[in-house]
């Protein structure tokens, strides 16, 4: 999806601040939307808006000024911007952009919102309470991301874009619930970064990078032989380390991790291709048919060929 369009009404409160309408920007069918934003989109000017919005970046850099502070924006880094606060966003020279946005009135998380009396509250308030801060007790608007978390984030957000680009039926309550996790997420990490960063912390931010790029590796070469050992050369770390770094960053050890992807490319294969389970079981990684069967049930609760026979009846 291209960039968001400029509004179709501008109101200036101020000379120099642009004001950015719900019913102009997002619409009144569904108070929610989802884009990706690059190069092309360029900088914006100081403006507010009548909705929460949220941007991820996915790659390059950019600064962020809201609330009388400025923010270095990299990848996996979040912002959110409350409504009625204003704030700018400036793009670095040469720099090449993704960010992944949202931008949804508060009604959408919880249809009730300002209707509820103070003495009322549900579950959906804990989502919102601390997205609607007022300015002088908002604090950071930055999030930083990073291992399991951020790779958690960037999937619920690519989810998000499918299922708005597609319009399904009924679309709106995954997007809820994809919402709702990533605000959930924001929340926890927010908390947990307002404390000191701790050496832990900060050896492991050292390491996020070759890390991703280890995790892109794997998910590009699942299918060939990809021992250990191999990957430490390649990344120049020792295999003590990477083992421990690996489980910190994805939650999984590298083997569990390279088994769960296998199986999930093998079922995909099975429900959607005439391969033979032992072309599958080889074209995944695999180099012995009754292990990939066996490690197929155990994932999954049944063997490939029960797997298949149902996946094709469906």
């Amino acid at each position: 999806m291209s960039a968001p369009k400029m509004p179709s009404r501008q109101q200036k409160p101020s000379e120099d601040v642009i004001f950015y309408r719900a019913e102009d920007e997002i619409g009144s069918s569904l108070p929610f939307k989802v884009y990706r934003w690059d190069t092309a989109g360029g900088s914006t000017r100081d403006h507010k808006h009548d909705y929460i919005q949220l941007w991820y970046v996915v790659k390059g850099e950019l600064i962020h000024r809201i609330n009388g502070q400025t923010y270095r924006m990299l990848k996996g880094n979040v912002f959110v911007a409350p409504p009625h606060m204003v704030h700018r966003v400036d793009m670095m020279p040469g720099q090449d952009i993704d960010i992944i946005g949202c931008e949804f009135l508060p009604q959408f998380v919880d249809e009730q919102f300002g209707t509820r009396s103070e003495s009322q509250s549900s579950v959906d308030d804990g989502y919102l309470a601390p997205f609607l801060q007022e300015q002088e007790e908002l604090g950071s608007t930055k999030v930083a991301l990073s291992g399991e978390t951020e790779l958690e984030v960037l999937k619920l957000l690519e989810e998000l874009l499918e299922e708005f680009q597609l319009g399904k039926r009924h679309c709106e309550l995954i997007l809820k619930a994809n919402l709702l996790k990533i605000m959930a997420i924001l929340v926890r990490e927010k908390q947990k970064q307002s404390g000191q960063t701790n050496e832990e912390d900060e050896r492991l931010e050292k390491f996020r990078d070759l890390m991703m790029s280890a995790i892109a590796f794997i998910n590009e070469h699942y299918h060939e032989e990809l021992r250990l050992e191999r990957l430490c050369r390649k990344f120049s770390i020792s295999k003590t380390y990477f083992c421990a770094l690996f489980k910190r960053f994805t939650g999984k050890t590298y083997n569990d991790y390279l088994i769960d992807l296998r199986v999930h490319k093998a079922a995909t294969l099975l429900m959607g291709t005439d391969m033979s389970i032992t072309d599958i079981c080889f074209a995944v990684g695999f180099n012995d048919v009754p292990y990939f069967s066996r490690v197929f049930k155990r994932q999954t609760g049944v063997t490939p060929s029960h797997f298949k026979k149902n996946a094709t009846s469906m």
